[in-house]
């Protein structure tokens, strides 16, 4: 059995240690720790300064670069897009600045925003699936084409299609913009038949980065039919549709449709320079009925797409006059069958 004087000692000899420290080190050792201590600091300082001056200098030439790019724009283009029509989905979340800054490219490249549609959340949320569903049979009787609604999602996006490939038609509009669940915006109805369109999506959300790999892949499993439906039905109209986003997360536009199809044109690097210079090229392409998933990112099937194509002519299709009673035009042909960009 231990006795008590064995406890004694053994406290006697860790306050006796504890005051060995405190003395030491409010005396001798006082001194070098706290130089070192300073000079560490220091060293984190000067190192902070000189990564903060390389990261402005960078940053700088990133600018003038871009100011550059910005002013040969015009000669880069060549006036590749030729007056074409060329309509404007927004998706949810989409920056106004980058729907600003796409508007500018494609007339700086000859071509003309004739329509922008802005799609709300309830379009595509998983929560107004009954909604759209009840809807989406109002819909089918105004559709000139009733061959691309094979589901809700599809008749949904048939009719916005319609809207700017075929002519803006006040019936269409009124069911997708009623006043308390309205489905779509139209801030530019159409002014004329749109021959190619661009559906612009959000950058990537920081807070994404948070979430597990596994949330942002269920995510991304439950936003695919929806956006797969729309981003091919979209595409089947007149000469077809580029898609414009970020593809750096799982749950990104470009990352779900690059994952779910191979048969749609996508453009990544949304807020960049040079997303917006291969715009116009892709959309020519496109057009012309070539599609690539075209960018930095993953899975994608070049850097550029071709960029000495210009839009062929397109064959007249037989038309109508459109009034705003419902009737609209039947402008909204099918593009033909696309051919794959080369790897």
């Amino acid at each position: 059995m231990i006795d008590f004087r064995y406890h004694l000692v053994s406290l006697i000899a860790v306050f006796l240690a504890l005051a060995v420290g405190i003395v030491l080190g409010a005396g001798p050792l006082a001194e070098p720790i706290g130089d070192t201590l300073t000079g560490q600091v220091d060293k984190l300082r000067e190192d902070r300064n000189a990564l903060s001056e390389q990261l402005n200098e960078v940053q700088a030439q990133m600018n003038a670069d871009g100011q550059m790019m910005e002013q040969l724009s015009s000669r880069i283009f060549n006036g590749v897009l030729n007056g074409q029509n060329i309509a404007l989905f927004v998706m949810p979340g989409a920056d106004g600045d980058d729907v600003s800054a796409v508007s500018t490219k494609i007339g700086q490249a000859g071509g003309h925003i004739s329509a922008q549609v802005n799609l709300q959340a309830d379009f595509f949320s998983t929560t107004k699936k009954a909604y759209r569903e009840a809807l989406s049979a109002q819909i089918t009787q105004y559709l000139d084409d009733k061959t691309r609604a094979t589901n809700p999602d599809s008749i949904l996006a048939a009719a916005v299609g319609q809207l700017v490939f075929a002519g803006h038609n006040e019936a269409l509009a009124g069911i997708l913009t009623v006043a308390d669940t309205p489905l779509v915006q139209i801030p530019t109805p159409a002014t004329a038949a749109a021959r190619a369109a661009i559906v612009i999506g959000p950058r990537t959300k920081v807070l994404a980065k948070k979430q597990s790999e596994d949330t942002k892949a269920t995510a991304a499993t439950e936003v695919q039919p929806q956006y797969t439906d729309f981003a091919r039905t979209i595409s089947s109209f007149g000469g077809g549709a580029v898609f414009f986003g970020s593809a750096l997360e799982p749950t990104d536009l470009i990352s779900v449709l690059r994952s779910g199809s191979n048969s749609l044109s996508t453009v990544d690097g949304i807020g960049t320079v040079a997303g917006l210079l291969t715009l116009p090229f892709a959309l020519s392409a496109t057009m012309n009925g070539t599609y690539g998933a075209w960018g930095s990112g993953e899975h994608t099937s070049a850097l550029l797409p071709p960029i000495t194509e210009v839009p062929q002519p397109t064959a007249q299709p037989e038309s109508q006059n459109q009034n705003n009673t419902g009737e609209t035009s039947n402008n909204a042909t099918s593009r033909p069958a696309p051919t794959a960009s080369a790897h």
